[in-house]
């Protein structure tokens, strides 16, 4: 880990910077303040550039080439950061990416400043007049996903753009949101998903400040490090030539498939909570109504454990989640008042919301920052700033750790015991002294279960019926419900009936039942299938096909070499029971098997009891991703494990009556043998007279 200058801690800002910027409209001449057109600033070193005379075009697949990527940052108290890029119009393919030039801001905290855009044609630049050209627009890219972030956007389109012409843009962002008192986060890519021709970051760290760095996984490029003469430190990383990354796009989210490293003014994560929890902190405020909907709780259950549950479900029943993140709103939830009065909320607030209801209620109760892609990695990368994307809330009983999920759009089932915790790794507790701790180690659970059983008649034409019941447990159950608030039970298993249909032909698909016991989280679906005729014919042997497959959920096609680990899900249990009735002999897999990848276990059990035919197919996820080896491993069993995914068992023909062609001869031979032992001795005797 790199550090710049000394131990000087960065200084706290006053009280006024931690004011929430309310939600009132921002209009567009607001906004136009917050733009301006100005050279680059001093500090800026403003890098030369010159087209050289050839171009790899291999280097373009997306019908651009990068020339240049240039950030710099200088970080004060409000930081400013310096973005420069140069790309060239390889094909008509990019034509409309290039010249359609975005630049989203949010002018609730940011300045934005346009230094130029102009166009290189040959020798020429031409400069454009933006100012005269420019729009601003409120684009709110999240608001599908139930997101306002308040955020706007420039947008100029450039006129006269051709095939061969290179777009040279740079610009300045001012400011951080207040909230973050100070303190400041950098990321600096040094590689991407495309080629960079040339690479060129520089940060500036003032003398009062500290600054910690530290690579990610795949390294950096070394930078240099020099003093400036007015006592800044100057971190510069140069390179030629960046070569595109490797990218796995089933890979976990924590993987980073870059070179580059974190910038951060915070060395320890208890800082990062203590400016993350002011936020949450102070607000007292219970609202009656509120305060009556935690005294109808205490009335109806006795049990501590049953008023952390029911708190819980009220949060989730009654809150419809709703993100108003503009200014600090994507930082600092919103007060008990508005969030009870509103019934909307986002993460922050359903989650401040339990948090402050099992605090009433004498149970300890915080808030917690996590990351729903990078938590399983987080303790090994710099503390910082903008590590997390999610928060939820934790209580303490009885010494467990129990941790919820205030924005699910379903209340969760299951008592304290049998409510589905999702584990994400590490998580920061927002509480004073709050740490980075690791949420829990779990072990895999039972969550999804199959029993199917087939009465398989005797003769051609009879009717086979087939029983199943599907068992949903924990998270999947939930998974369930949540399914059912759009759809019936009819139409949730229209799939399975269609399956039916392409395995079986024609069948008739019995109106499916359900039970759902809320205590133990787990919902079992019941349904019926029958059909004249569910054989295949292979030659002149039968073919019968079972229902489910045993691995679907597990089971990846191969994929060939891999560099980095593959994403597999939660930790979890499947298992998969196959019974056959039938007095029919039949041709099965009779010998248990196992494969062992690591992180996934497979395993296959059969026995033949007086009922018929029984297998069992189980699954275990051990952890979330396979390793690269452990993924190629199993890409290499695929096929024979998909020999017993889903089940084909034969009805071999009847054999060829051979005894009787072997009895005629061996009648044949036994019956010659007197006559051509006869015929031997007259001749014998002939010849001697």
């Amino acid at each position: 880990m790199l550090t710049i200058n000394g131990p000087v801690s960065t200084k706290l800002a006053g009280p006024d910077l931690l004011a929430f910027v309310g939600v009132g409209n921002v209009f567009e001449e607001e906004v136009r303040r917050h733009i301006r057109f100005a050279p680059e600033p001093d500090w800026v070193k403003v890098q030369a550039f010159r087209r050289p005379p050839a171009l790899d075009q291999s280097k373009a697949p997306y019908g651009f080439y990068t020339w240049l990527v240039d950030d710099q940052s200088r970080l004060d108290i409000r930081p400013s950061r310096y973005n420069r890029t140069i790309e060239e119009v390889v094909n008509l393919s990019s034509l409309s990416y290039l010249a359609n030039v975005t630049l989203p801001f949010n002018p609730y905290y940011d300045d934005l400043t346009i230094h130029h855009i102009r166009i290189l044609r040959g020798d020429e630049a031409i400069e454009v007049d933006v100012q005269s050209r420019y729009i601003v627009m409120r684009r709110e890219r999240s608001f599908e996903r139930l997101v306002l972030d308040g955020r706007w956007t420039l947008a100029i389109t450039l006129p006269d753009v051709r095939v061969g012409d290179i777009i040279d843009t740079a610009m300045t962002l001012t400011g951080d949101p207040a909230c973050f008192q100070g303190e400041f986060s950098v990321p600096v890519m040094l590689q991407n998903v495309i080629y960079w021709d040339r690479r060129h970051a520089r940060l500036l760290v003032p003398p009062e400040r500290q600054m910690y760095m530290q690579p990610f996984p795949l390294g950096w490029i070394e930078p240099k490090v020099s003093k400036l003469d007015d006592g800044y430190s100057e971190i510069l990383f140069e390179a030629d030539h960046v070569r595109e990354c490797d990218y796995e796009d089933d890979a976990p989210g924590w993987v980073m498939p870059v070179r580059g490293a974190y910038a951060s003014s915070i060395d320890n994560w208890p800082r990062v909570a203590d400016v993350m929890r002011a936020g949450f902190e102070g607000d007292d405020d219970y609202p009656e109504g509120l305060l009556e909907v935690i005294r109808q709780i205490e009335t109806d259950h006795e049990e501590t454990k049953d008023r952390i549950v029911a708190a819980v479900r009220w949060v989730q029943e009654s809150i419809r989640y709703f993100a108003f993140s503009f200014g600090e709103g994507g930082f600092v939830p919103r007060n008990l008042k508005e969030i009870f009065a509103d019934r909307i909320g986002d993460c922050k607030d359903v989650s401040k919301m339990i948090a402050a209801m099992l605090t009433k209620m004498g149970v300890e109760s915080w808030p917690a920052l996590v990351d729903t892609k990078r938590g399983f990695d987080l303790i090994n990368t710099q503390p910082r700033l903008g590590s997390f994307n999610h928060c939820i809330s934790m209580c303490v009983h009885e010494g467990r750790m129990y941790w919820f999920e205030g924005t699910s759009d379903v209340a969760q089932g299951g008592d304290l015991d049998h409510m589905a915790q999702n584990d994400l790794g590490y998580a920061l507790i927002l509480k004073p002294g709050g740490d980075l701790i690791r949420m829990m180690e779990k072990a895999p659970g039972l969550d999804y279960e199959v029993r199917e059983t087939i009465h398989l008649p005797e003769k051609k034409g009879q009717e086979t019926l087939i029983e199943i019941e599907y068992i949903y447990r924990g998270a999947r159950a939930d998974g369930v419900r949540r399914e059912l608030r759009h759809h019936s039970l009819t139409s949730y298993v229209e799939d399975r009936c269609a399956l039916f249909s392409y395995i079986y032909g024609m069948n008739m698909c019995a109106i499916p039942q359900m039970v759902d016991d809320r205590r133990l989280n787990e919902i079992t679906i019941t349904t019926l299938v029958t059909t004249d005729n569910p054989w295949h014919t292979n030659g002149e042997a039968r073919v019968f096909f079972s229902p489910e497959s045993g691995f679907d959920y597990v089971l990846e096609e191969p994929e060939g070499r891999r560099r980095f680990p593959f994403d597999i899900g939660d930790v979890r249990e499947g298992r998969i029971t196959t019974l056959i009735k039938t007095a029919l002999p039949l041709t099965w897999p009779d010998k248990a098997k196992i494969w062992d990848f690591g992180g996934l276990r497979l395993s296959f059990t059969p026995r033949q009891t007086v009922e018929g035919y029984e297998a069992v197919r189980d699954y275990t996820v051990l952890r979330p991703w396979l390793s690269a080896d452990e993924k190629m491993a199993l890409d290499r069993a695929y096929t024979e494990i998909g020999t017993y995914d889903r089940m084909s068992i034969c009805v071999p023909p009847k054999p060829v009556a051979t005894w009787r062609s072997g009895l005629v001869t061996r009648v044949a031979i036994w019956a010659g043998l007197p006559v051509a032992g006869l015929l031997v001795w007259l001749m014998s005797r002939f010849l001697l007279s």
